[in-house]
């Protein structure tokens, strides 16, 4: 696409446009070196300057990645959950036709003590119940995306860890296996900074901005799991469909 330098749009803005356009386009495949700056002048018959802020704006997008001596290369777009439907990682990214697999960190029975309240004061919803804890990391291309602690009722729980957990998801085995059927969650989503556990297991430095999702879902009135996500904010992100209604039923959450 030629740039048209007589309009008022300022053409690092339409260079941007026009790049960011090509990647997500697929002229570039995932981990392709990207034109250099040089390439980039001549091409579109801009300046250094032009260049280098197009490609800022990029690389802080996540769609491309500077490596020190070796020049910029196409980097892993975000992957993207729709909200509003019941899944798990596995059935999203399998639904999106992705391959996902999973490193099994810890299966273990958890006993709802006063002191386990205090460190998972979630847990209460279980009135007591034993649980069982399923700790693993989520991955794409073997590239981790998501830690998660997923707690459910032990009799759910320790019949889930018979199954491979590094292939299946957790979702699927409740239903098509326990014959559980997951009728609604509730769900929040916020923002936080990887400690020392969530960096090693993601695979980024310690403080890297994290995208978190904590969920209790529930059989009917019944609740079957607790989870806390942690994803690593420049692999994944939410988009929310939004609809306007005549009729007014919203509950505002303010902090």
């Amino acid at each position: 696409m030629e740039l048209k330098k007589m309009e008022s749009i300022p053409l690092h803005y339409q260079l941007t446009n026009t790049l960011r356009d090509a990647i997500r386009d697929g002229i570039w495949n995932l981990g392709d070196a990207f034109p250099t700056d040089k390439d980039l002048m001549v091409k579109y018959g801009v300046s250094s300057t032009t260049v280098r802020r197009s490609v800022g704006q990029l690389v802080q997008e996540g769609l491309l990645e500077r490596k020190a001596g070796k020049g910029t290369f196409v980097k892993n777009k975000p992957v993207e959950e729709t909200l509003g439907l019941l899944t798990g990682f596995f059935q999203e990214m399998i639904g999106r036709g992705f391959s996902p697999s999973a490193e099994l960190i810890n299966l273990c029975p958890v006993e709802i003590t006063a002191k386990e309240l205090e460190r998972v004061p979630e847990l209460s919803v279980f009135n007591n119940q034993k649980m069982f804890l399923i700790e693993k990391v989520q991955k794409l291309n073997n590239e981790p995306i998501a830690y998660l602690q997923s707690y459910w009722p032990y009799e759910y729980g320790s019949r889930m860890a018979a199954f491979d957990l590094t292939k299946i998801g957790l979702y699927d085995i409740a239903a098509k296996e326990l014959g559980m059927v997951l009728t609604k969650a509730e769900q929040t989503i916020g923002a936080g900074i990887a400690h020392k556990k969530v960096a090693q297991y993601l695979g980024v430095k310690i403080g890297f901005p994290i995208l978190t999702m904590n969920r209790i879902a529930y059989c009917g009135e019944q609740p079957v799991e607790l989870s806390f996500n942690s994803y690593r904010a420049d692999r994944y992100k939410y988009k929310v469909l939004l609809q306007q209604h005549t009729s007014r039923n919203i509950e505002g959450l303010f902090l």
